[in-house]
């Protein structure tokens, strides 16, 4: 049996939630290499999701920034998520403008930028 767009989703959200940062990177890269499958903005999604996860946001960031699509809200929010895990205010102040700029009405991102900035000890900025 020939794995598809789906089956490569399904494999990297599973590694995503496990943490098994390898396994993900492996399964990403023979996507298209391997099997021919071209990488979607889901699978992309789901890269940023798991690099973020496993506390490699710069990497995370290189992904999002060298796809082949535009990245949009589903892109940013795992990675201002990861962020806030993290407690990276640098990272989560650059992804919180970025939904800001994409969805200005989702209160819920400021919530989560103002949640990094008092677990930096931040509170005027919060």
């Amino acid at each position: 049996m020939k794995p598809n767009s789906i089956t490569f989703h399904s494999l990297l959200s599973a590694c995503s939630y496990s943490g098994l940062m390898i396994e993900g990177c492996e399964g990403f890269n023979s996507m298209s290499r391997k099997f021919g499958v071209q990488p979607e903005l889901n699978h992309y999604t789901c890269m940023v999701d798991l690099l973020g996860r496993c506390g490699n946001w710069y990497e995370a960031l290189e992904v999002n920034n060298n796809m082949n699509s535009k990245p949009d809200a589903r892109i940013w929010g795992p990675l201002l998520a990861s962020s806030r895990i993290n407690s990276d205010d640098m990272l989560g102040n650059y992804a919180a403008q970025k939904l800001f700029n994409l969805e200005p009405d989702n209160v819920g991102y400021h919530v989560v930028l103002s949640n990094i900035q008092v677990s930096e000890g931040k509170w005027d900025n919060a």
